[in-house]
């Protein structure tokens, strides 16, 4: 009678698993197969709508219901470039409005030594922004490196929400900016042992491919030594000298390179708020 009981829920269990599923399926077809010219129509009034945080969450949200809906809103959403908006987290790696500026602001946590950056929603840059990038400080013998991420409660390199890292020299005085992924098509990685073990198929295959240098910051000492104001000079290794010509184009990456991994929904990007001390 115990086995009889076993089989019998067991396949009680699949039975609604199956049903589950068709329940998924049917709901998934019913928003894929919504006519393309009146999709198409419907995101474009969206797109022009909700052209600010936090209203243009919607705008992400129906990039996530299926694959057609997100091919379509991709093709509407321009770049910050163009648009000078910040719409999916791909955005924060494309290049930015020439006309004017994103206005941000930087708050720090001192006790867990973590800077989160925000995109401000006023012209104030006063008490609460749109989340966009986390950063924490982690001291090495010979520098500093800081960890950057989309998901400000996920610092480490092997998650999906890695971006990249800022390191410093022992002395705090230049700067190097490495993304995760290759920046544009012939990007040279630089070797470090993450790299190695990467290669070697030790880590998961979804730890970044590498330290790809997209930029050098260097500080001159002023005349109150390391107190006051200094000149800083920054080099863009991944721009070249034509891209700020008029009519010049810079490389523009569209989509993160991890596969097989859904980047709308899985991303922290609609929170706006986060506690902070400093």
């Amino acid at each position: 009678m115990g086995i009889i009981r076993s089989i019998r829920s067991r396949s009680l269990r699949v039975v609604q698993e199956q049903e589950e599923c068709v329940g998924d399926s049917m709901r998934q077809s019913c928003w894929a197969n919504m006519p393309q010219e009146l999709l198409r129509e419907v995101l474009l009034r969206i797109e022009a709508s909700e052209d600010t945080w936090p209203p243009r969450q919607s705008v992400v949200a129906c990039a996530g219901v299926c694959r057609s809906w997100r091919q379509i809103t991709k093709d509407i959403v321009k770049t910050p470039e163009l648009s000078s908006k910040i719409t999916f987290p791909i955005s924060l790696k494309q290049p930015g409005p020439r006309e004017n500026l994103l206005r941000c602001f930087i708050k720090r946590n001192r006790s867990t030594q973590t800077y989160y950056l925000f995109l401000s929603l006023t012209s104030t840059l006063a008490e609460d922004g749109k989340f966009l990038l986390a950063a924490r400080k982690c001291r090495r013998p010979t520098c500093t490196d800081y960890i950057i991420s989309l998901d400000a409660d996920d610092m480490s390199k092997g998650s999906n929400t890695y971006v990249g890292k800022l390191r410093s020299n022992f002395l705090g005085t230049k700067f190097t900016i490495y993304d995760g992924q290759p920046p544009h098509a012939g990007a040279k990685i630089m070797k470090s042992r993450s790299t190695r073990l990467v290669n070697l198929k030790q880590v998961s295959p979804k730890v970044p491919t590498g330290n790809y240098p997209v930029a050098h910051i260097s500080y001159e000492l002023n005349v109150l030594g390391s107190r006051g104001p200094r000149r800083m000079h920054c080099v863009m290794d991944s721009i070249p000298a034509s891209a700020i010509e008029p009519g010049g184009l810079a490389p523009t990456q569209t989509e993160f390179s991890l596969n097989n991994i859904d980047m709308f929904p899985s991303f922290p990007f609609f929170r706006s708020k986060i506690k902070s001390c400093g």
